[in-house]
């Protein structure tokens, strides 16, 4: 995996566009060097204030290749008024959350909540990235999506990680969710998951042929991915499974990924 050119021969239809929106210093960037590189961001990482939005060819390698051009997009107040420039040329919406900054909690929803009201974002999935999870005690998810009133979101696919820069908790699980839509996109499949809460556990609702299996660390709550019978993706710290230099996933993964295209 790494950042590059694409050859003459990538065309519109195998470039997957990603926008990254949220507040500054909200991990954005860690995000996306994470993506660029497959690898963990240094503890001496000098951070950088995004200005305008940057854009960075990332080249995913998961038997397939996935093809992402990802902007990387200010998150300063006087900045915002630049997002939505970039949602009619995105296929995928990122939104980054600081996981252990409360006190920005009110802003980051406040911010999430003008994007959604957007007409031009009401098809476009949505990940939720609550950074810096590397960092936080309680790993229980469910309180940072009530503290953002995602209950309230009835209408549109949501989706939530927990993710780290420095540890690359859930890195593989934000790969895949990239990995479902490029597919989606490459053979004219509807880009769209339905999401429902129910108590503690979220309930993917995906089509029938995909059974994602991974080994990452997704949250301390299990993710209940709905196929013809229901199946539980416990968490699990172990990346022993996964090799991150080449971001090969478990045969499993890699098998159920290319049954997309079947459906």
């Amino acid at each position: 995996m790494g950042c590059g050119c694409y050859s003459h021969a990538s065309t519109e239809k195998d470039i997957l566009r990603v926008a990254v929106f949220g507040l500054e210093n909200s991990g954005k960037t860690s995000l996306v060097q994470c993506l660029k590189t497959s690898n963990k961001i240094s503890k001496t990482f000098k951070y950088i204030s995004t200005h305008g939005v940057i854009a960075v060819n990332v080249h995913l390698n998961m038997q397939t290749n996935i093809n992402l051009l990802i902007f990387d997009c200010g998150g300063c107040k006087h900045q915002r008024h630049i997002w939505p420039h970039l949602f009619n040329n995105s296929d995928l919406i990122l939104f980054t959350v600081d996981s252990i900054d409360l006190n920005c909690l009110n802003d980051a929803k406040q911010a999430l909540f003008d994007l959604l009201t957007d007409e031009n974002l009401i098809n476009k999935p949505l990940l939720i990235v609550f950074t810096k999870s590397d960092k936080r005690k309680n790993r229980n998810i469910n309180q940072l999506e009530q503290a953002l009133d995602l209950f309230m979101i009835q209408d549109r696919p949501i989706h939530t990680v927990l993710f780290s820069s420095i540890t690359l908790d859930g890195f593989t699980l934000i790969s895949t969710w990239f990995a479902y839509f490029s597919y989606c996109k490459l053979h004219g499949k509807e880009m769209k998951l339905s999401i429902n809460r129910h108590s503690s556990s979220i309930k993917y609702q995906l089509p029938k042929s995909l059974n994602l299996a991974t080994s990452s660390t997704m949250s301390s709550t299990k993710v209940n991915l709905s196929n013809n019978k229901k199946s539980n993706l416990s968490t699990t710290k172990n990346h022993n499974k996964i090799s991150i230099s080449s971001l090969s996933l478990e045969r499993k993964s890699n098998k159920s990924i290319k049954k997309i295209i079947k459906k």
